[in-house]
């Protein structure tokens, strides 16, 4: 196989074809589309590096690999991070993310590891990645090069829309109970209306209104990740985007005269992927979390969706609703220094250094994060 490595988003924009191509072929996620990537990129390329490799046989693009390199020093430590477009830089973190490929699985996974080989880092940090034939091969032959941990599968609750009437038919009786009764009772004193917002501009501003209701609920928890204006103007340009290529809208739940919570989701083939959801605490009696939830479920059936994508993440109200899980990979290996400080740390001697010296907790919390 044959392969080059792009190094910048210029290079990368020659190749949309090819890769609109391959994540059909091998029916990726939205957040792994082309169009995604650069926008990611556009935002937090100057905190990474990317090195996407495009394999090709008999003259045929058959896989692209949206690897990223980040730098950073740890305590006079260098790490050189290998992770994936979209994830890995502490920012926006995408999920269900792929390696785009169509062909023979095994050859593709033997070519790509023997390139990762090659390329300058220290740490792989692949997270929130599916599980797919080519992902897993890949896994199992960095396993057998570097010192490589456990999988670990990360729960991403969808819930089946083909075999129901009703958006709340697998749900349990509890929510269901509670969100019927909820919504007789705002309907009978016209308390409550529904609004989904499909037109770019206004969709702009739902997202603008999204993240300074974030920042305005954070506030006083820890801060909202919306207080960094390049995670801010990603979603704004992002929602933007998908709504002018019509596959973007905001479900919005409004009580009495109030923007009670809101649902940002992708139509993604057949698939409606819950992408953000948001509430105002002063109507929390009343779960508008729910409400917007059962609303979204609710158009995506009529609409003909047949699964309802909640996103990574086990909090509890998905399955509530009746989500059931799939799973994610979260892939990490390490090589070089990074490998070496790690069997050194099992040494006592060398672990009360490191720890009185705070270099191997820098380092893991660099690692882990």
């Amino acid at each position: 196989m044959e392969h080059e490595i792009l190094t910048s988003q210029d290079e990368m924009e020659g190749i949309e074809r090819e890769w609109e191509i391959l994540r059909k072929c091998c029916d990726a996620s939205i957040y792994a589309s082309h169009a995604w990537a650069l926008e990611w990129l556009d935002k937090f390329g100057s905190h990474t590096q990317p090195n996407v490799v495009v394999l090709k046989e008999n003259g045929r693009t058959c896989a692209i690999a949206p690897f990223i390199i980040t730098e950073q020093k740890t305590a006079g430590i260098k790490i050189k991070k290998l992770s994936m477009i979209g994830n890995g830089t502490g920012t926006t973190e995408l999920y269900d993310l792929s390696i785009l490929w169509c062909g023979e699985a095994e050859k593709i996974a033997d070519a790509l590891a023997e390139i990762i080989d090659q390329l300058d880092w220290n740490v792989i940090q692949i997270h929130d990645i599916r599980e797919d034939d080519v992902s897993t091969l890949l896994y199992e032959k960095i396993s057998s090069l570097w010192d490589t941990d456990e999988i670990v599968k990360i729960p991403c609750p969808y819930v089946e829309l083909d075999s129901i009437s009703d958006a709340l038919d697998n749900a349990s009786s509890r929510t269901r109970r509670m969100i019927r009764k909820t919504l007789q009772s705002l309907e009978e004193d016209s308390r409550i209306r529904y609004r989904r917002v499909d037109i770019p501009e206004e969709v702009k501003e739902a997202a603008e209104f999204y993240a300074l209701h974030h920042i305005s609920r954070w506030e006083d928890k820890g801060g909202s990740i919306f207080s960094n204006e390049d995670i801010a103007s990603f979603l704004k340009d992002i929602t933007t985007y998908a709504a002018n290529e019509g596959y973007g809208e905001v479900f919005e739940v409004w009580i009495d005269g109030t923007l009670a919570s809101q649902m940002i989701c992708f139509e993604d083939g057949d698939v409606m992927r819950a992408y953000r959801v948001g509430m105002q605490p002063r109507f929390s009696q009343l779960s508008p979390g729910n409400l917007v939830s059962y609303y979204a479920m609710s158009e995506a059936l009529k609409s003909g969706f047949t699964r309802f994508d909640f996103g990574a993440g086990s909090e509890e109200y998905k399955y509530r609703l009746g989500s059931k899980d799939r799973f994610l990979m979260r892939i990490q290996s390490k090589r070089g220094s990074m490998k070496t400080m790690s069997k050194l740390s099992s040494l006592p001697g060398v672990k009360y250094v490191l720890n009185k010296s705070g270099v191997k907790e820098n380092a893991l919390k660099a690692i882990n994060d």
